[in-house]
This record gives structure tokens, C-alpha cells and sequence, in this order.
């Protein structure tokens, strides 16, 4: 008897404990009818960690879009939530959004072409269905996200392999639909790289001023590859671009890596250089709360694009001030904060509390 009911207990506490795991969810899934592709598509989104915060004003947030989203979901959120956490974060809170393929030749080729003759048991003839995709992304898909999430409008478009061809064709042929591009080895052999002879012809240089590229090349090709030389040829004249305009570019060789596994280092790299200079320099700025004003003024003018501290993060630079003993310092930072948020509730509470005490 003593053995049953041991069991007993045992199964009732092992199934209580059980019944209290909750899954560690870092996205969802949804589907949208897309009226220019005829057709249902599915799409991968991770919102930031703070985004349901009730504490502070609600923030409005750049958004990340990237090709394969299946494939690359994982890696890019945790990339992402890694930088944009703490003091110290590398990049603002960014929504993630995972664009998936049905069929990757087609949705993300521009043109038509024939496999060539040297390459067996490959058949492009269904190629060149990018362009009505990129209408699909630009007319379908991102009025849905900036209608249904909060964004601000800072927009990234980030692409592997064809992949990377679609985001470098949308770069030079339709820059203004995005701020800022991670191309990753990409397929710029295409169509006897015609990306390049239209970026030759291009005329309307100011089109590519503030807009930020980053261009990944991994190491598995020999010197004569086309794969290898058009990544090469893209690099000599977006080099030669950048010193004719606005452009923000880097060109990254990552030896040792392939064209599979280049992806991780690479948009680790291409985040971070997107949002270079983003860094609080947080000793400096609690020893003088005015170089916070300063910094976020010199990463706007970096991006283009107007940034501002979060409440969240002037909130939690004080509290760090109060408890160093640097009390003006906090004063001045709980001030900022009603200055920047003056309808936030919680930022007029904190800053007078403070005084009162």
C-alpha cells in the first residue's frame, strides 16, 4: 500500500510540475492574402521583447525583412534581441519579419535565363519572378505590418545567395523601398551579372544617398569562379559609389566560411554595421547626461533617420545614478526624460517623486 500510494504522489507531482512548463515562444506565423500574387503567403514575425511593456510609452520600431524567413528565423531574432538588449545595446528593438519561398528561383531572380550549358540538372526556366515579389513585399506585405505593429519607418532588407540578388537589385534599381540592405554572397552572377551593368548605367547617383549597404563574400570559390568575381566587381563599384555619394558601405570577406555558413557571422556583422555608433557610451553619459542628447543627435545624422533614447533607457540610466550616489545626474536624466516623453505619465511621476524626496 505504502509503495502505491508513494507512486501516487509521485504522479501527481510530477504531473503538477509538468503542467507548469510554458513554451519559450520567440515568434508567430501568420498568412496574407496577397493581391498582386493572386495568392496566400506566409510569413515568420518576432516582435521585441519589450513591446507589450505597459510601464513606458509605447515605442515604435524599425522593422528587418528578410528572404528565406523558415531558414534564417532563428538566427536573425536572436541576433537581433542579443544586440538591442541593455545599457550597452549595439542596435534599437527591431521587428523581425521572415519572408518565406515557395519557390526560390522564381520569386527571387530578376530576369529570365537559361541555366548554363556547364551545369547539369538545374532548370531556371521558371526564373525571373522577382520583380512582382518585390511589388508583393512593398505593396502587400508592408502596409499590412505598418498598419497592424507600431514602425517607425526605418526599413531593412536582408538577403542569402538569390536572396542576396533580390536585395541587391531592389538597392539599385528601387532604393528608396528600404533604408538599408544586408547582401549575403550573393548570386550577382545572375543573367551574366546584369545587376552590375545596371548599376553602370545608373545615372541618379543621389538615389543611394543615406541608404546603407553591407556586402558579405564567403570563402568556397576559386579565383576564376563568376560567383566569386561578380561579388568582387559588385564590391569594386559600390567601393567607388560610396565615395561619389551618401552611401554607407562595407564590404566583409569572411575566410574560413562557405556559402552556407557565412549567414550567422554575417548578419551579426551587417546589423551591427547598420546601426554602427548606436552604442551608449554609458560611464560618459552618467558622469554628463547632456552627451545623451549629443549621441543620439550624431546616430540620426549617421542613419538618416531621426533616433531617440527610449524612456525605458533614460529611466534605467538613472536608477544606475542613484544607486552610484551620482543624485544630480539622475535629476538631470529623470528631467530629460519628461522632456523627450511629456505626455508619459510614468516619466512625470519618476522625475517628481525624485524631486520630492
Amino acid at each position: 500500500m505504502k509503495t502505491k500510494i508513494s507512486f501516487l504522489l509521485f504522479f501527481v507531482f510530477t504531473s503538477f510540475a509538468f503542467s507548469q512548463d510554458e513554451p519559450i515562444t520567440i515568434g508567430h506565423k501568420f498568412h496574407l492574402e496577397s493581391k498582386v500574387l493572386g495568392e496566400d503567403r506566409e510569413v515568420w514575425i518576432s516582435l521585441p521583447n519589450n513591446y507589450n511593456d505597459s510601464i513606458y510609452t509605447k515605442e515604435n520600431y524599425s522593422v528587418c525583412y528578410f528572404f528565406d524567413g523558415d531558414a534564417h528565423f532563428e538566427n536573425m531574432v536572436a541576433q537581433s534581441n542579443r544586440l538591442s538588449s541593455g545599457l550597452y545595446a549595439s542596435m534599437p528593438n527591431t521587428i523581425m519579419v521572415g519572408i518565406l519561398q515557395k519557390d526560390r528561383t522564381h520569386e527571387l531572380t530578376p530576369t529570365n535565363m537559361k541555366a548554363p550549358a556547364d551545369w547539369k540538372r538545374v532548370d531556371f526556366s521558371k526564373s525571373g519572378g522577382y520583380p512582382d515579389f518585390l511589388n508583393f513585399i512593398q505593396n502587400d506585405l508592408k502596409p499590412y505590418i505598418n498598419k497592424k505593429y507600431r514602425t517607425n519607418g526605418y526599413e531593412i532588407l536582408v538577403g542569402h545567395s538569390f536572396g542576396g540578388l533580390a536585395t541587391t537589385y531592389t538597392f539599385i534599381n528601387h532604393p528608396e523601398y528600404f533604408d538599408a540592405y544586408i547582401a549575403l554572397d550573393p548570386s550577382i552572377w545572375w543573367d551574366d551579372a546584369l545587376l552590375l551593368k545596371q548599376l553602370d548605367t545608373t545615372s541618379n547617383l543621389e538615389k543611394f544617398n543615406h541608404k546603407t549597404f553591407f556586402l558579405a563574400k564567403a570563402d568556397d570559390v576559386g579565383s576564376g569562379d563568376r560567383h566569386h568575381e561578380a561579388i568582387l566587381a559588385l564590391n569594386t563599384k559600390l567601393d567607388s559609389l560610396q565615395t561619389k555619394t551618401n552611401l554607407r558601405y562595407q564590404f566583409s570577406f569572411y575566410e574560413g566560411e562557405d556559402h552556407g555558413t557565412v549567414v550567422i557571422p554575417a548578419e551579426y556583422d551587417g546589423l551591427r554595421f547598420i546601426f554602427k555608433g548606436y552604442q551608449l557610451p554609458v560611464k560618459a553619459v552618467m558622469k554628463n547626461p547632456n552627451l545623451l542628447n549629443d549621441h543620439f543627435e550624431e546616430v540620426s545624422k549617421n542613419l538618416g533617420f531621426t533616433v531617440l533614447p527610449s524612456e525605458a533607457l533614460i529611466d534605467k540610466l538613472a536608477k544606475v545614478c542613484v544607486r552610484q550616489g551620482s543624485l544630480n545626474q539622475a535629476k538631470t536624466l529623470l528631467y530629460k526624460n519628461t522632456i523627450y516623453y511629456p505626455n508619459s505619465q510614468h516619466a512625470a511621476k519618476r522625475y517628481k517623486d525624485f524631486k520630492s524626496k
